[in-house]
This record gives C-alpha cells, structure tokens and sequence, in this order.
C-alpha cells in the first residue's frame, strides 16, 4: 500500500526557504514538525501518511546523518556515504508511488518541514533548488530516492547494489534525461549493468565523456526503439554494442589513439563482457 504525503506550496515554500538558508541545523532542529497548516493533502484520494510514519522516517534520516558527523559539517567521504545510505532508507521506508514522488511540493514538505535541519547540514545555505524541488535532479532528498527508484531490482540478494556503480554526477547525467529515455527503470538498470563491465583505467578516456557520448546514442536512437519491448538480455546485448560504439568514436576523434591501438584499448575497456 503506498502513502501520499503533504505538500508544502510554493507561496509557503519559498519564504519559509528563503528564511532558513541562513540558519544552521542546531537552530533548524527546534523548527522541525510532523505537519504545517499550509500543507495540503492530493485530491486524488488514498492513504495519507500518519505523523507516526513522519516521525519514524525523520528518526531514520537524523540517525544516518549523526553516523556522519550530524551537526558537524560532513567531509566529502561523509556526504557520500550519507547520501547512498539516505537513498535506500527513503526508498524502503517511505511506501510512496512514483506518481507522487513526482512533485517537488512533497519534497518541499520534507525538506523545509520535517528535515530542515539535515536539509541544511547536508548543503548549508542551500540554493532554492535544494529544498524547493524545482529540479528534482538537486533536491537534497527526492534526487536520492528517484536514484533509488530507477537501480531498485527487488529480485536481486541486494535490490540497491547498482547505486555504487556510478557516482553522484555520472547517474545525474542519466536522471537528467529521464524524460527523453522514459525513466524507465528497466533501462537504467540495464545501462548499469553495461557500466559494470567497462574499465575506464587509463589517460585517454575518461567515464564522464563516455557516459555522455553513450547517453546522445541512446536519446537518438530512443524514437526508433521500444526499449521497456526487449527482455533484459537483448536489451544488454544492445547497449554494450552502442557502448563499444561510443568508445570507439571517442578514442578515434581527435587522435587520442592510432588507429593501430583501437583494438586493443577496446578490448582492455570491455574487458569483463569478452
């Protein structure tokens, strides 16, 4: 059964975010609350969260956020950490539907009014786009649960394991043309298993240009192809074609390599698929 939450609107969020950018989390923690009189519920109907399962999921979020340092400002080891825990506490704990998680006023809600203080420890004077949700792609906690939602494979031992195969700004190139690809997570998880078996080791390539070169392929070649139509073998089978394409087209551009050493260096990059 999945629950809907409440949505903090916009003429409520911006003020309330604008007052806090500049407040730290100790003064944040004393303005934390389970609810706002502004805050409204979908009409659609269905399930609506209690305070109980509000209080729960904040415990759950400050508990993690203590682990790496909470209120003390995080290291970069720490945020990662924190962030790739968060994903999947959100995602197992919030029963939430795509279709809501969709909406920015939701995250608003959570960040500005249950989790003000972690918002604002894990990106102090946050920019709007942090806490408003604007841009679900930068917003402190909806961009960790949507990662959770396109890697989750519930059959697997671990259904979360794919969040470790790309970092922060490689998986946000994917999100970031969710729309061109369907969102589909199908798709992703099957790009990240195609991830898996490339080794970027080496002066002359890097992940980044590759991923980006890789995800033009794919947005072409998207009006062609029913993606979510082929089983998870084919669909593998395809993208590690388009994956070699890519690297192919990059290593011979600009000279990077001989055309002698092509071969090769492909063969060290794909490796694990040979």
């Amino acid at each position: 059964m999945t629950l809907l939450y409440p949505r903090l609107l916009r003429h409520r969020a911006k003020p309330l975010a604008a007052e806090y950018r500049e407040l730290g989390p100790i003064e944040l923690s004393s303005r934390c609350s389970l609810s706002d009189s502004s805050a409204v519920f979908v009409a659609t109907g269905g399930t609506r969260v209690d305070p109980a399962k509000l209080q729960l999921l904040r415990d759950i979020v400050v508990d993690l956020a203590k682990e790496s340092g909470f209120p003390q400002p995080p290291d970069a080891k720490q945020k990662t950490s924190f962030d790739l825990q968060l994903a999947v506490a959100l995602h197992r704990e919030m029963r939430i539907s795509p279709a809501e998680a969709a909406s920015g006023d939701v995250w608003a809600f959570l960040a500005l009014i249950v989790l003000p203080d972690v918002a604002h420890w894990r990106y102090p004077n946050p920019p709007a786009d942090r806490v408003l949700g604007s841009d679900l792609t930068r917003h402190v906690l909806g961009r960790m649960w949507w990662r959770s939602q396109l890697v989750y494979a519930p059959s697997d031992a671990d259904p979360y394991a794919a969040l470790h195969v790309l970092g922060e700004a490689a998986f946000d190139q994917i999100y970031a043309r969710r729309a061109a690809l369907g969102g589909s997570p199908h798709l992703i998880q099957s790009i990240l298993r195609t991830w898996k078996q490339m080794n970027f080791a080496g002066p002359d390539i890097t992940e980044r240009d590759i991923l980006r070169d890789f995800l033009k392929r794919l947005l072409r070649l998207a009006p062609l192809m029913l993606f979510e139509a082929l089983d998870s073998r084919a669909l593998d089978e395809e993208l590690l074609e388009i994956a070699k394409e890519t690297v192919i087209g990059y290593l011979s551009s600009g000279g990077r390599v001989s055309p002698n050493e092509i071969e090769t260096r492909i063969a060290q990059v794909f490796a694990a698929s040979f």
